[in-house]
């Protein structure tokens, strides 16, 4: 694919122009947010492959998402906030423990704030689950490949209102060549922000976690991209 040429300005990683329109961003107005990136998949995608090859890597090779071992990378650690930080250790050892059997799997934690941008990008273009705490490091998954999937964490009532914080949505949910995971914090019984109690996992979150893992690495097994 011929790469087009952006006028683009990059804002904090979360917003770029093409022309005279903003991409990967929302907009508040007195109705509530304005969600502007439906169908900006491809969009995206384009600008995506246009900064990897801006700072040295090609798009077109690494690691196939398809192909064994399947990488599955944990984000911990990379936000300021603490109830933006959350350990995936439980969930990392089921997962080893019912499907490390089934699949070959390649199980990594990493702080992305500790990485640099080529480090994050090289690490995150060869993942096929990524799994992260909204706010925690999730905007790293536009560097993604084609046909991998994302898991995004939120905290259930820390948005406006007590609504769901799910940070950055209108970006991750139109990320059109990936598949998007919405679930609630695997909260250890902090209190949230606004000083509420969240219990911890049960065990039938891990149960649904472990099966969305083995579906989704059913789906990326039989890709051939």
């Amino acid at each position: 694919m011929e790469l087009l040429e952006w006028d683009c300005s990059v804002i904090m990683g979360l917003s770029y122009t093409v022309g005279n329109r903003q991409i990967m961003t929302m907009r508040s107005t007195s109705a509530g947010v304005e969600v502007i990136n439906i169908g900006r998949g491809g969009s995206i995608y384009q600008f995506r492959n246009w900064m990897m090859t801006n700072i040295g890597i090609r798009p077109d090779v690494g690691k196939a998402v398809h192909k064994s071992p399947y990488r599955i990378l944990f984000s911990e650690g990379s936000s300021h906030q603490r109830n933006r930080n959350v350990s995936f250790k439980k969930h990392s050892q089921i997962l080893q423990e019912r499907l490390g059997g089934k699949y070959e799997l390649e199980i990594r934690f990493v702080k992305l704030s500790t990485l640099s941008l080529k480090e994050q990008i090289e690490l995150t273009s060869g993942t096929s689950i990524f799994i992260t705490m909204c706010g925690g490091g999730a905007v790293t998954a536009m560097f993604l490949p084609k046909g991998a999937s994302l898991f995004a964490y939120f905290n259930e009532m820390d948005g406006d209102g007590e609504t769901p914080a799910r940070l950055d949505w209108d970006l991750l949910n139109n990320l059109g060549y990936i598949r998007v995971h919405w679930l609630p914090r695997p909260s250890s019984g902090r209190l949230t922000r606004r000083g509420r109690g969240m219990p911890g996992p049960q065990p039938y979150d891990f149960d649904a976690f472990v099966s969305l893992v083995d579906h989704e690495l059913d789906i990326i097994s039989h890709l051939n991209n």
